[in-house]
């Protein structure tokens, strides 16, 4: 059968050439399955990681959106499971569209036929008769080197090199084999309880083959209860009503003073020495690369999560810079802005928190001023929820895009998280021009957050760069 055009395009330009070796395992329905035999590595706990891809038909590409699939997955040989870690799809032309990082999901059992079925027949096939005489003479010879460096001096016989091989470990633990059956071990059980006449004779304990499930129920013993002891009051300056441990928020006794008191994990915000945000000034005038913004269309969900009105997008909307590729994965507003550029402040920001597949951040920050009503923001107050902590999913969809300044220049610098845990190592891209929203649409706001904002933090010896 002919294969179709999309399928070629995409072997040729989205797969190049070079180390790999992709293997055509499977086709089926027009999909074309492929596995990368070099790719195919021995992970932890003897579990094997490798890249399988799925060509798809030009019908199912055209419904779906993509015409590839790249994904990387730890498969279990002896439970016949599997664990995705990351997938990347392309388009027909062999672009990737989007990047999903999947670690830390739960084992999925391979279903049979499927397509992971297929490839983890190929990731875990038994190893063949060569390869094992292969592993175990290498293991012998290694064994015979052993002995002949611990003994350069003494001539060895043969029957002490046989010895030497005899005892060398093959390397069959390395290769996933169905687990071998062996005895259980026996259970030490504890003595059994002196009888409690003195009289009587002491039985013989039953043998532990017999009930190994069974103890002997042990003898209680009358112990007087122990003296409670008053502890001594706490430090004065380390004492916190304990409703108020890991709760943070803008004001009062768990306000940003307290923040690093709160909780262990909340220390970086008041040792940190990166930490955001902080008053711009002093930047470092330069030719900055132009962030480049891939934002589009994608219905929202929103919510009132007790810190700021904030909403989550779907997948695929990304940006570029500095050479990392990174998604959005929320958007949320401060009032007053965070952040001040030479002293001067705004009325409201929006931050834009984008993260790539390694785990690093990076937050495109947009100062609010009043004037001009913004759609965009009012389609947001459109669909507030009614509760706190209750997200809703309107029927409708929005544009990042739209909050972006018309003029793109901006400043960038290394700093944090601006609520606890404070994380550092966060990339910061504030936008220079502001964006407008009217007086109502701040006031819709300040009835939820009149101030939410974390106070400037000390910017100490940190370099922070201007595009021109």
């Amino acid at each position: 059968m002919r294969r179709p055009l999309v399928l070629a395009c995409v072997a040729a330009l989205a797969f190049p050439a070079g180390a790999s070796q992709w293997v055509t395992i499977s086709r089926d329905k027009g999909r074309q399955i492929e596995i990368d035999r070099s790719s195919v590595l021995v992970s932890n706990g003897g579990t094997k990681v490798a890249w399988g891809r799925v060509l798809l038909s030009e019908q199912e590409a055209s419904s779906l959106g993509y015409s590839a699939v790249k994904s990387l997955s730890r498969y279990d040989c002896r439970k016949k499971s599997f664990v995705p870690v990351r997938r990347v799809f392309f388009d027909a032309s062999g672009a990737p569209i989007r990047e999903e990082e999947l670690a830390g999901g739960k084992p999925v059992v391979i279903t049979p036929g499927s397509i992971n079925d297929k490839i983890y027949k190929e990731v875990c096939q038994p190893a063949s008769l060569e390869q094992l005489r292969a592993l175990a003479g290498t293991a012998a010879e290694k064994a015979e080197a052993s002995v002949r460096s611990k003994h350069p001096d003494t001539p060895l016989s043969r029957a002490d090199l046989k010895l030497a091989r005899d005892e060398a470990p093959t390397s069959e633990a390395k290769i996933d084999k169905p687990a071998l059956k062996t005895r259980p071990k026996l259970i030490d059980l504890p003595p059994k309880p002196a009888p409690r006449s003195e009289a009587s004779a002491p039985r013989e304990a039953a043998p532990i083959a017999e009930t190994p499930h069974i103890y002997p129920a042990p003898r209680r013993v009358h112990r007087p209860a122990p003296i409670k002891k008053t502890p001594p009051p706490p430090a004065a300056h380390t004492a916190l009503p304990v409703h108020l441990s890991g709760h943070w928020s803008y004001e009062g006794e768990t306000g940003p003073q307290s923040w690093a008191r709160l909780s262990p994990e909340f220390a970086t915000c008041g040792s940190g020495p990166r930490q955001s945000p902080i008053d711009i000034r002093g930047g470092i005038k330069v030719e900055l690369e132009p962030v480049r913004f891939d934002y589009k269309p994608s219905y929202f969900r929103i919510i009132d999560n007790g810190h700021t009105i904030q909403a989550s997008v779907g997948a695929g909307l990304t940006i570029s810079v500095m050479g990392r590729r990174y998604e959005l994965q929320q958007l949320h507003f401060h009032r007053p802005a965070e952040e001040r550029i030479d002293g001067r402040t705004f009325d409201m920001d929006v931050h834009l928190v984008h993260k790539d597949l390694d785990g690093h951040i990076a937050v495109v920050s947009v100062l609010l001023e009043h004037g001009p009503a913004h759609p965009l923001i009012q389609t947001l107050w459109n669909n507030l929820p009614l509760e706190k902590n209750e997200s809703f999913t309107p029927n409708v969809a929005i544009n990042p895009a739209e909050l972006l300044p018309a003029e793109r220049g901006y400043f960038t610098y290394m700093g944090s998280l601006t609520t606890p845990p404070c994380s550092e190592g966060v990339l910061w891209i504030v936008m220079k021009q502001p964006v407008t929203l009217s007086d109502e649409q701040i006031a819709v706001f300040t009835r939820f957050y009149r101030n939410n904002a974390r106070p400037i933090q000390n910017s100490g010896e940190r370099i922070i760069k201007e595009s021109r």
